[in-house]
């Protein structure tokens, strides 16, 4: 089971809407919906690109190392992290790594950056998705914090 999307009523697995929020949206957003989104409203939504990355080896790999970091929920420190969250979205975190042009190789690097990767647990996560909808203004540097982030030196 899971939260839906849309009034964080339990839905089975594999499902984003509940019967009701899917009719009050009509049809299934497709990839031209969240471009009209983000020039609306600043804000993107996970197309099928940001998909792709979702189910990559990559991602993976760097969410069980965000989980093996942060074991707790790093909000109520209560429960067991199950949820890794971008803290800035992670449209807007691809965007400014493409912006800083110290990635110029990766156009995804921002999607993967740990700095902006916390753990949460999933009430958590559906109440921190619903403040990202109605946030108003910049959102964090994420390049910043990450340039900010210790790094691991290795000794041999």
């Amino acid at each position: 089971m899971r939260l839906c999307s849309g009034c964080q009523s339990k839905v089975p697995d594999g499902v984003q809407f509940c019967d009701e929020c899917r009719a009050e949206r009509g049809a299934a957003r497709n990839a031209d919906d969240g471009i009209a989104e983000h020039q609306a409203t600043g804000r993107g939504v996970y197309d099928a690109e940001l998909n792709k990355l979702v189910t990559g080896a990559r991602w993976h790999s760097v969410r069980a190392s965000v989980l093996q970091s942060n074991p707790m929920c790093v909000r109520c420190q209560l429960s067991i992290a199950r949820e890794v969250d971008h803290i800035a979205p992670a449209d807007v975190a691809i965007q400014q790594a493409r912006d800083s042009g110290r990635y110029p190789f990766d156009r995804h690097a921002g999607y993967f950056l740990k700095s902006n990767l916390q753990g949460l647990c999933r009430p958590c996560h559906a109440v921190k998705t619903i403040e990202d909808k109605s946030h108003v203004g910049p959102w964090p540097d994420v390049i910043a914090k990450e340039e900010a982030a210790p790094k691991k030196r290795w000794a041999f």
